[in-house]
C-alpha cells in the first residue's frame, strides 16, 4: 500500500501545485483587470461629466438671446420695468429648455448686480456673487487664459427646493468677443456631489479600498469613504498630486497600499484609488488554504482506500485539469458535473469550488458588461435631450394676441393643450410611455395648432382597445404630424386645409404605426434624405433621422422608420416598434 500510495501522493501534489500556480495566476490577473476596469469607468464617468458641463456652459456663452440682453448699455438707466421683465422672462425660457434637456445639471447665468432680475436667485445671480469668491483669484487666472474654471459649491437642485446642496461646478466667462479679453458676465454647470461620490464608491472592488476625486490645489472633491480620507490625510506621504500611475506601492500609517492615479482628460482633477494590500492579498488566501486542505485529505484517502479508489481518483482529477485547460483557453462556460447524491469525497469538494469560481468570474464579467452599458444609455439620453424652445415662445405669442383679440376662453384652451404637451413630452425623464399617452400628445399639439390655421386640420387617430398599453418611444409621432402641417398647409398657401390620420396596428411580435395625410407627398429623394440625413429637420427640433437612430438604437435594426411612394397622394410613414409592455421595454433599454 505505501509503495502504491507514495507515488500517487507524489503525483497528486504536482499536479495540485500546477493547477493551483495557473488558476491563481490567471485569477489575480482577473482580479487586477476587474480593479482595472472598475477605476477607469469611474474615471471615464468623470471625464463625461465634465465634457457635458464644458459643453452646456459653451451652449449658454455662445446662445445670442443671452449675449444680446448682457450686451445692452442703457439696462440701468432708460430700460422700462416691464422690458427688463420680458428680458428676464426670454433670459428664463433659454436657461429652462437647457435644464429640462439636461436635467442632472444645474445652470446659473451671472448677470451685472445693476440689472433689476440678476437677484433672481435661481436661473440668475449677481456677478458679485462670483467676484466675492475666495478662489475668485484662480478662478480670474483660469478665465485671463481662456480657461474655464472647476470648484466645489453649494446650489439649489430644483427651482421648487430651498435647501442648497454640495455642488461640483464648471464656472466660465460670457466673452464680449472671441478676441476680447472683457466679459459680459459668467455662467455656470453644476453636477450633485452625491453622483461623484457614488461613481467613487463603485469603483471600489476591493473591501477596505478607497477612491476619491481630488481638484489642482489639494481639494478632496468627493470620495468613496470620507471618515477613512480624513483619517489618511493627517499622514504626510498622502498621495494629492503627481504623474499617472498603476500599481504604486506607498505606505501610509503603517499599512501598505497599492495606488493608483489618472487625470480626467481636459481636466487637472485627478481620480486616485488606494487598495490595502493585505486585503488585496487576503483575496487569494482561501485557494491556498482550499488546495492546502484538499492535498490533506485527498493523501490520507489515499494511503487508507488506494488500492480501491485510485482509478476513480485518477480520472476525475483528468476532468478536472481539461476543464481548467479549457477555462484558461477563455471557454467561460465550462462546468464539472455533479451528482445529486454524490460520493462526498475530497474531489467532488473541488468540483463544487472549481464551479463555483467559474460563476464567479462570469459573474465579475457581467458586472463589466452592465458597467459599459451605461454608456450606451448616456449616448441615448444625450439624443433625446433636443427639446425645441421655440413652440413654446410662438405658443404663448399666440396665447397673448387670442387674449387682446377674443377675450379669456381660448386661453384655457391653449393652455391646457400647452401644458399637456409639454407633460408628455418631458414625462418626468423617461423615455417610454403608452400608445394612448403618445397618440394624446399628437392631438394636442393639432389643438394648439388649430389655432394658428382656424381650425383647417382635421386629426383622427384608430387605436384599438388592446393596443392602448403597448410600449412607444416618447415624441415620436408629433414630428410626422408636425412634418404634414409644416409642408402641407404652412408652405403653401393653395391647401386651405389639412387631414391626418394615425392608424395602430398588430402584427404578430410588431406593433405598426401607419401615419398619413393629404399633403403634396414626397418623391424617392426626398424620402432617402428625411431618413438618411435630415440635416435641416435636427437643426430645428427631433427629426426623422433622429427618431429612426433612436429606435434602432433601443430596439434593433429591424425596427424604425419606413415611407410608402406616395407622391402626390400625400405622405404615408410606418413606424415599426416590437410589441411590448412599457415595463418590458423599460427592462430592455435601462
Amino acid at each position: 500500500m505505501l509503495s502504491f500510495a507514495l507515488p500517487v501522493i507524489l503525483a497528486v501534489v504536482v499536479i495540485s501545485g500546477i493547477i493551483y500556480g495557473l488558476f491563481l495566476k490567471m485569477y489575480e490577473k482577473q482580479t487586477k483587470y476587474s480593479i482595472e476596469q472598475s477605476y477607469s469607468q469611474a474615471t471615464s464617468f468623470v471625464e463625461n461629466y465634465t465634457q457635458t458641463m464644458r459643453y452646456l456652459a459653451e451652449m449658454m456663452e455662445n446662445n445670442g438671446e443671452i449675449r444680446s440682453i448682457l450686451s445692452s448699455s442703457d439696462y440701468n438707466s432708460s430700460t422700462k420695468l416691464d422690458e427688463q421683465f420680458r428680458q428676464f422672462f426670454r433670459l428664463k425660457q433659454v436657461l429652462m429648455s437647457y435644464e429640462l434637456s439636461n436635467p442632472i445639471y444645474r445652470m446659473v447665468l451671472y448677470a451685472p448686480d445693476e440689472m433689476i432680475f440678476a437677484e433672481n436667485h435661481y436661473y440668475v445671480y449677481e456677478e458679485s456673487r462670483i467676484t466675492k469668491r475666495v478662489d475668485y483669484g484662480s478662478m480670474n487666472i483660469a478665465f485671463s487664459r481662456g480657461q474655464t474654471y472647476l470648484a466645489q459649491s453649494t446650489e439649489l437642485q430644483a427651482v421648487n427646493e430651498t435647501d442648497k446642496q454640495e455642488m461640483i461646478t464648471l464656472f466660465a466667462r460670457i466673452p464680449v468677443s472671441d478676441e476680447s479679453d472683457q466679459g459680459l458676465g459668467y455662467c455656470s454647470v453644476s453636477v450633485s456631489t452625491k453622483r461623484f461620490r457614488q461613481i467613487m464608491k463603485n469603483a471600489n472592488v476591493i473591501p477596505g479600498g478607497i477612491t476619491y476625486l481630488i481638484d489642482r490645489v489639494g481639494n478632496v472633491l468627493a470620495s468613496s469613504d470620507t471618515k477613512e480620507v480624513i483619517k489618511l490625510r493627517k499622514d504626510r506621504n498622502f498621495p494629492i498630486d503627481g504623474e499617472e500611475s498603476s500599481w504604486q506601492r506607498i505606505q501610509l500609517q503603517n499599512q501598505e497600499y497599492y495606488m493608483m492615479r489618472s487625470t480626467a482628460e481636459g481636466q487637472s482633477w485627478q481620480t486616485i484609488s488606494l487598495i490595502p494590500v493585505e486585503n488585496y492579498k487576503s483575496q487569494y488566501r482561501f485557494i491556498e488554504i482550499w488546495v492546502l486542505g484538499i492535498l490533506i485529505v485527498i493523501g490520507i484517502l489515499i494511503f487508507t482506500v488506494s488500492g480501491k479508489l485510485s482509478r476513480s481518483y485518477i480520472g476525475r482529477l483528468t476532468a478536472l485539469k481539461q476543464k481548467m485547460n479549457s477555462l484558461q483557453g477563455g471557454n467561460l462556460n465550462v462546468q464539472l458535473p455533479l451528482d445529486e447524491e454524490g460520493q462526498g469525497d475530497e474531489i467532488d469538494e473541488v468540483y463544487r469550488n472549481f464551479n463555483f469560481m467559474v460563476e464567479e468570474v462570469r459573474r465579475l464579467m457581467q458586472d463589466q458588461y452592465l458597467l459599459g452599458k451605461n454608456v450606451r444609455v448616456a449616448e441615448l439620453r444625450a439624443l433625446q435631450a433636443q427639446i425645441n424652445p421655440h413652440f413654446l415662445y410662438n405658443t404663448l405669442d399666440l396665447i397673448n394676441w387670442i387674449a387682446m383679440d377674443y377675450g379669456a376662453s381660448d386661453i384655457e384652451k391653449i393652455t391646457w393643450n400647452l401644458a399637456r404637451f409639454y407633460r408628455l413630452s418631458l414625462n418626468h425623464g423617461k423615455t417610454v410611455i403608452s400608445m394612448e399617452e403618445e397618440l394624446e400628445h399628437a392631438q394636442v399639439y393639432v389643438n394648439i395648432q388649430n389655432f394658428h390655421y382656424d381650425h383647417a386640420i382635421t386629426f383622427q387617430t384608430f387605436l384599438p382597445e388592446e393596443l392602448k398599453n403597448m410600449a412607444c418611444l416618447n415624441i415620436i409621432m408629433q414630428p410626422f404630424v408636425e412634418n404634414s402641417i409644416v409642408h402641407g398647409i404652412g408652405e403653401h398657401v393653395e391647401i386651405e386645409s389639412c387631414h391626418i390620420e394615425i392608424h395602430v396596428l398588430r402584427k404578430g411580435d410588431q406593433v405598426e404605426v401607419v401615419i398619413c395625410d393629404d399633403g403634396p407627398g414626397m418623391s424617392d429623394d426626398q424620402r432617402e434624405q428625411v431618413v438618411s440625413e435630415d440635416k435641416k429637420m435636427l437643426t430645428k427640433g427631433y427629426g426623422i433621422k433622429n427618431i429612426n437612430f433612436r429606435i434602432k438604437l433601443c430596439f434593433g435594426e429591424k425596427y424604425g422608420v419606413f415611407y410608402e411612394d406616395t407622391e402626390g397622394k400625400g405622405t404615408k410613414a410606418r413606424i415599426l416598434l416590437p410589441a411590448l409592455t412599457v415595463e418590458e421595454a423599460e427592462q430592455i433599454i435601462v
